[in-house]
């Protein structure tokens, strides 16, 4: 008998289930988008686009999608669209049997801006994707500019591991690497602001704190010279002062080249 119950149960549980499952589908069908939604996440850290943006740019101010049957809303194409674009690592869009439309946006970090020698505007994220500028959007993050290599494939490639003649953009590889390396590291992000490539192909750092210029050369055993530099801070500036010298040199291998006002 008691075997009979649970059996009459799980019966009457799995009825109400289609049922209900019925009800919402056939809901679906008369449901009319209300609203649109739109879910940023990281866009602080990002802040390439805003949610107006996107309702704006991609969903053309929500025209042909509000008041237009959700059922009849193809979100799979949709996706597809905001992918299209080099900002967005993920979009995810699905309905809701409130009648909203959702867009869930997750934007990529970008870990360095690059302001090329005619003012174009470019940023690399760990990944290596490349995102041109856009206008009126500055991220908070590390800034390198100077002599960097321009060249139409910066614009026809997505990925800088993709680019069809990397050597011509020794560099860019080359920052990434020196940006990833800072951001990783608390005492040196705080402590570099920015980045400068100039015509010897050296890389030079631009210090938050002290009014010194470093050379660090290229970008080979980059971390044995921040090692170098963080010894020569402890031991050195520490005691002398960090407006003591005008110029600090890493190019050398063991060795430090300072240069006094």
């Amino acid at each position: 008998m008691k075997k009979a119950l649970n059996i009459l149960a799980v019966l009457l549980v799995f009825a109400y289930l289609i049922v209900g499952l019925g009800f919402t589908s056939s809901s679906m069908k008369e449901m009319v988008c209300q609203r649109i939604e739109i879910k940023m996440v990281d866009s602080i850290e990002s802040g390439f686009y805003t949610s107006k943006e996107i309702i704006r740019r991609y969903l053309n101010n929500g025209h042909g999608y509000l008041g237009y049957p959700l059922s009849e809303i193809n979100t799979r194409e949709l996706e597809a669209k905001l992918l299209k674009s080099p900002y967005f690592e993920r979009a995810d869009v699905y309905t809701q049997v409130n009648g909203s439309l959702c867009v869930r946006i997750v934007q990529r970090k970008p870990y360095v801006r690059i302001i090329t020698r005619s003012q174009e505007t470019w940023y690399l994220n760990e990944d290596g994707y490349i995102l041109p500028g856009r206008g009126g959007v500055s991220p908070h993050i590390l800034v390198a500019n100077g002599y960097f290599t321009e060249g139409n494939e910066l614009r026809n490639t997505l990925l800088i591991d993709s680019i069809q003649n990397p050597s011509k953009y020794k560099e860019w590889f080359d920052v990434l690497e020196l940006a990833k390396f800072i951001k990783n590291d608390k005492f040196w992000n705080a402590q570099i602001v920015q980045l400068y490539y100039n015509r010897n192909g050296d890389f030079e750092l631009i210090p938050r704190v002290g009014a010194h210029q470093i050379i660090l050369g290229d970008a080979e055993g980059y971390e044995e010279k921040f090692e170098k530099l963080l010894v020569f801070y402890k031991e050195g500036l520490n005691y002398e002062g960090w407006n003591q010298y005008e110029r600090i040199n890493l190019k050398y291998k063991n060795q430090i080249i300072c240069t006094k006002r």
